[in-house]
């Protein structure tokens, strides 16, 4: 639902520098729901050449309301205030501003959305960052979200919303007979190509292997032509598993990608998908053999049966392991399930980082103390690729083999790495 409570500019803040590149901060708590109880989404819609509007989407059971005498309503007030700057490598504050909500409480959970526009004047890439705050809980989230105005056809410029109302989506996967609809930030736009593509995609090798990955597939399985509608949106369902890649016939190639995983996504909720991550930390035998097994819930569980010799232990493991799984779903899924991508990979084997740093190209976790040589250290580096913003690829190297055998045998002796 949108929100229609009173709301008003704050503060701008006049200073050109902030005191330290987003860079140099530790962002480890984005892979940590933990860290706050508030997990606000938002995205970017590009509304003209110079004016982007950003929606965040908060769930109201995550908000305190408080009345504040017998008779009164129970509100809650909350605050986003964002900051704009060029890069994670840079402390130049191109913009900053913060407005404050006041939310009498709904009587259904539906996620309440707020929106405000920012100046993108320039083409090019930007960093927003968001803190979302609950004044009275006096507990901050930070999102931080890459704004793209680099070309005219990417995925900001498509807003999509849900069929029944007009109310913008925050995630691109989808379920079957689920529709969405559409519309372009250019309304000569009257054809779009959707393009579709079968899901085939291995999961990542050890950290330490040199097997060359398959590149991403480029020719698609199928397409058909999307028309729009008279009053400019046009809608879309996703019949088959797979990746959905709209561009307009007047676009450039980029266009938007969209994702039909598994329906119970982002959790694994069916045995079948439980046997897959656990490839991570089993014998190619082993996982030959659950993977035949025609009970598949009784494979998994005679595994954790098996190395922890108790049903109690087990469900605690099963339990961490496949919460890592789904975390791992949320944080790192791309043009495939997160569970499967590298740093998914490093996700569920190791536990979330200690210390994550993210710039522009790149993001280096670290697992213990910053500068012991005894902690380690992975990079990814971010892959330029139409169908998502969020494909990193791992700098692999023999010098994880240690570390990542003594990480999986841990699992396999019936503890929780």
């Amino acid at each position: 639902m949108k929100q229609s409570a009173i709301f008003f500019l704050i503060i701008i803040l006049a200073s050109c520098y902030s005191t330290s590149k987003v860079s140099n901060q530790n962002l480890s708590y984005l892979y940590w729901k933990e860290s706050s109880i508030l997990h606000p989404k938002c995205r970017a819609f590009h509304k003209s050449d110079s004016v982007t509007v950003i929606y965040c989407q908060i769930s109201p059971k995550e908000l305190l309301f408080i009345r504040e005498d017998s008779k009164g309503k129970f509100l809650s007030h909350y605050q986003i205030h964002y900051n704009l700057y060029p890069s994670y490598e840079s402390k130049e504050l191109l913009d900053s501003a913060g407005f404050n909500f006041f939310l009498e409480r709904p009587k259904t959970r539906s996620g309440i959305i707020n929106s405000f526009e920012i100046s993108t004047p320039n083409v090019g890439k930007y960093l927003l960052e968001i803190l979302t705050t609950d004044v009275k809980r006096k507990q901050t989230a930070r999102t931080y979200l890459s704004i793209d105005k680099s070309t005219i056809n990417n995925r900001q410029t498509f807003m999509v919303c849900g069929d029944e109302d007009n109310s913008p989506l925050f995630r691109n996967y989808f379920h079957k007979k689920e529709t969405i609809k559409f519309k372009h930030n250019n309304p000569e736009h009257e054809n779009y190509r959707l393009n579709y593509y079968k899901q085939d995609h291995d999961i990542a090798p050890p950290p330490f292997s040199v097997i060359q990955q398959k590149p991403i597939n480029t020719l698609s399985d199928s397409f058909a032509e999307v028309k729009v509608l008279e009053d400019g949106m046009a809608y879309l369902s996703f019949d088959k598993l797979g990746t959905y890649h709209l561009n307009s016939n007047m676009g450039n190639g980029e266009g938007i990608a969209f994702f039909r995983f598994s329906d119970g996504f982002p959790g694994v909720t069916m045995p079948e998908e439980m046997i897959g991550p656990l490839r991570y930390i089993t014998t190619k035998r082993e996982y030959s053999e659950m993977s035949l097994f025609d009970d598949k819930k009784l494979a998994v569980d005679n595994f954790w049966l098996n190395i922890t010799g108790n049903p109690d232990r087990g469900r605690k493991m099963i339990k961490q392991f496949y919460t890592r799984v789904t975390a791992s779903n949320i944080y790192f899924s791309s043009y495939l399930e997160g569970w499967k991508s590298d740093r998914g990979m490093i996700y569920i084997v190791y536990g979330p980082p200690d210390v994550v740093y993210r710039n522009t190209s790149a993001e280096n976790w670290i697992y213990g103390e910053e500068g012991n040589l005894m902690s380690v250290n992975f990079t990814f580096y971010k892959r330029d690729n139409s169908l998502s913003d969020n494909d990193y690829r791992l700098n692999r190297s023999a010098i994880y083999k240690n570390s990542w055998y003594l990480a999986v045998d841990a699992w396999r002796q019936g503890i929780i790495y």
